[in-house]
Parts: C-alpha cells; sequence; structure tokens
C-alpha cells in the first residue's frame, strides 16, 4: 500500500507557500520571469515554443518535432542544438528540471514501443541523459518522467494550441530533493 503525502498551498498575494513537513517554499515570480527571459534569448527551437506559469514553477514547452523524429527516441542532430541552448540555460541557475514527455502518436510499426507513455518516457530520458552526460548539469536536479496521451496540452494548459505532442522542461521554484 502507498501513501501520499498531502501538501497545503496558501495563496497570499502573489505569493505560494507550499508547507510540508519536509519543505517550505516561496513562490517567487520575478525570478522565474529572468529564467523566461533567458530562454527566449537563448533557445531558438525551430517550431513552436511555449511558456506556463503554474504553482511548482515555469513550464516550457517544445514541440517534440524539434528533438525526435516520429516514434524514435534518439534525439535528432538539430534537436541537440536546441538542448545545448537549453542546458546553457539552466547552468545559469540552481533550479530543479522536470523534463516532461508527453507523445499521442506511438506507432508500434516504427516504434519498439507499444504504448505512447513508454515512448514519451524513452524520450524524456534521452534528454535528461543528454543534459547529465554531455552538458554536465547535475543529476540532482534533473527528473524525467512521461505521461503520453494522459496530459494533453489543450486540456492542461491551453484551449487553444495544438501541443499534445511535447516535451516540456519544468522549473521548479522550490527546493527539490530525493
Amino acid at each position: 500500500m502507498r501513501f501520499f503525502r498531502v501538501f497545503n498551498l496558501i495563496f497570499t498575494a502573489g505569493v505560494i507557500f507550499l508547507n510540508t513537513p519536509m519543505a517550505y517554499a516561496v513562490y517567487d515570480m520575478s525570478e522565474m520571469q529572468k529564467i523566461e527571459e533567458l530562454f527566449r534569448a537563448t533557445v531558438k527551437p525551430d517550431g513552436a515554443m511555449y511558456f506556463t506559469y503554474v504553482p511548482r514553477g515555469l513550464i516550457v514547452s517544445i514541440d517534440e518535432n524539434v528533438f525526435f523524429n516520429n516514434a524514435q527516441e534518439k534525439i535528432k542532430r538539430d534537436g541537440l542544438c536546441v538542448l545545448n541552448s537549453i542546458g546553457t540555460v539552466l547552468a545559469q541557475t540552481d533550479k530543479s528540471c522536470v523534463i516532461e514527455g508527453h507523445t499521442e502518436n506511438a506507432n508500434p510499426d516504427l516504434s519498439s514501443y507499444k504504448a505512447n507513455w513508454e515512448l514519451s518516457l524513452a524520450r524524456a530520458h534521452s534528454i535528461t541523459m543528454y543534459l547529465m552526460r554531455y552538458l554536465k548539469i547535475s543529476p540532482e536536479r534533473l527528473y524525467c518522467i512521461g505521461y503520453g496521451e494522459f496530459m494533453p496540452y489543450v486540456d492542461s494548459v491551453s484551449k487553444n494550441a495544438k501541443m499534445n505532442n511535447r516535451i516540456d522542461f519544468v522549473i521548479i521554484d522550490y527546493k527539490a530533493e530525493r
């Protein structure tokens, strides 16, 4: 049986406090805005890039086609250039980053993965490993997860954008510990 810790969120005058037995964090919007500015100035994907503020931090969403060919988890050469830029931004902050894979079109005929969430996790893992191995981002600051088709962009972020197939870089605005 698993037990889940309940987090209390208190929203006061534009500041969110996370109250847990292990962590206390203040959501600093100005710091997240500075990180967004760094992304806008440094990262130039050949495709869509969206920014969303959520209680846990800043989400930078980039179309998965920037990084991957259809149904593949190997990062494309052009995608490596974008990742190098992302690594430059991550190196300028001490924030943790969750790399989230979202894909809804895993094709078992083209891929060794049978389910969307498997492919999305493999893609998030590929990006995480590249950031650690080649860009020397501390593994203590990186996390990866695959959602497959279960967190579509239209439902969770925007009603207008069509970014169900994306990689989200979630810059966490509190101390994340393993």
